[in-house]
């Protein structure tokens, strides 16, 4: 069994004469050293394993047995120490001290080091989350010190955010403290976000009538970069609600009346139909011919899809025509609200919008049907047909 002893090595002063004391681990006939940040200023200043000569000896004294104690508990969770040399022991346990010492940015880190399911987006979204965390909790916090209290502490200086930025927040501090947990480099009882995860989250009712869509579509409007942003909402929606940054990666050189991909937000979900495919309505075809550019794509998007950006210029229409709840993400809900309203299956809606098997409550009925292109087809040329004459719902 290993024995440990403090120690002062002479041989091993610093430049300026003082010297660190360390910790020696004697084990299977050798014995290595863990040094301590406790610094003497020469060896009169010890004397049979404790320091001595100093106003400040008791204080030091308490904090060496403190250390010792710790590197003796971390050698009592080794499980078979004698099967390792003594060299081995000292890489273990100090593997084992720095993970038990993990903080928030070292937890992170090696979280997002070792996750290969996460997509890239999702990756981006995780560190602009966590930079965002660590303005207002410490990055160098340890993790095992993490509580409830910090947590309700933190929720409440970030009343600021949105509710559903706020909840992502406090999923990362979750995931953290959940990969610690599952790598034993904490043992909470329970977790320190469990109570303060029941955020109230409505659904978006951002959907539009009829008429809102209407009116976005046949309005007058001033700047091209309006006329560009009418024309992405009104492509949105003839194409059954599909998202920007689906609609981004369309190359439509390939064919211009069919459409057939994968929503990138369930790509990695267990679905009933891999893919959504429709014929494109002659709707959307006017549109894309218009701002299809000669690689394909549409130039409707900067080179790199930003909502934020997107939601900037909705946000300037608004004023303009007048509706209060107008972002992109409207043309989606007006979609599949119309079509719910017109009679069309909600399997053929949720095919439509590329939804995963395992959102909202699925019935066990999807184990039976298929919805097919052409039904998506029929589905969403009723709804460009209603939306092109002027009826209403009632």
């Amino acid at each position: 069994m290993p024995t440990l002893s403090l120690t002062v090595l002479p041989a091993k002063a610093l430049k300026d004469g003082r010297n660190k004391v360390r910790i020696a681990v004697a084990h299977n006939s050798q014995t290595r050293y863990i040094v301590t940040d406790v610094v003497i200023n020469s060896p009169r200043e010890w004397k049979n394993g404790q320091i001595v000569r100093r106003d400040d000896a008791a204080y030091l004294n308490t904090r060496l047995r403190q250390k010792l104690n710790e590197v003796q508990h971390s050698i009592d969770e080794v499980s078979y120490p004698e099967g390792l040399s003594c060299p081995e022991l000292i890489d273990t346990i100090t593997q084992m001290r720095q993970r038990v010492n993990h903080t928030l940015r070292s937890a992170f880190e090696e979280m997002m080091t070792y996750a290969t399911d996460v997509k890239e987006s999702t990756r981006h979204n995780y560190m602009w989350a966590f930079s965002s965390i660590v303005k207002h909790i410490p990055e160098t916090t340890r993790v095992a010190s993490l509580t409830t209290l910090t947590v309700r502490k933190y929720i409440k200086q970030r009343s600021d955010l949105a509710r559903p930025t706020l909840r992502l927040h406090i999923c990362i501090l979750s995931k953290i403290i959940n990969y610690c947990q599952e790598n034993h480099y904490t043992d909470f009882q329970a977790s320190p976000t469990k109570k303060c995860m029941k955020f109230k989250m409505s659904v978006r009712q951002n959907w539009l009538s009829p008429d809102q869509v209407r009116l976005i579509r046949d309005h007058q409007y001033r700047k091209k970069n309006h006329l560009k942003y009418r024309d992405l909402f009104m492509l949105t929606y003839y194409l059954g609600g599909i998202n920007g940054i689906d609609l981004q990666k369309m190359d439509f050189r390939e064919n211009i009346d069919h459409i057939k991909y994968v929503r990138t937000k369930t790509s990695r979900c267990v679905k009933v139909n891999q893919f959504v495919e429709f014929d494109i309505p002659d709707e959307a075809k006017e549109i894309i011919l218009r701002w299809m550019r000669p690689d394909g794509r549409l130039g409707l998007f900067s080179n790199v899809y930003s909502s934020s950006h997107v939601s900037a210029y909705y946000r300037k229409l608004r004023n303009e025509l007048g509706i209060d709840n107008l972002a992109l993400y409207s043309a989606r809900k007006s979609f599949a609200q119309h079509a719910f309203q017109l009679g069309i299956s909600e399997s053929v809606i949720d095919y439509i919008l590329g939804h995963a098997l395992n959102s909202g409550n699925k019935s066990t009925i999807f184990s039976y049907i298929k919805v097919t292109p052409a039904m998506a087809t029929s589905a969403i040329r009723k709804v460009c047909d209603f939306i092109h004459g002027n009826n209403n719902f009632d």
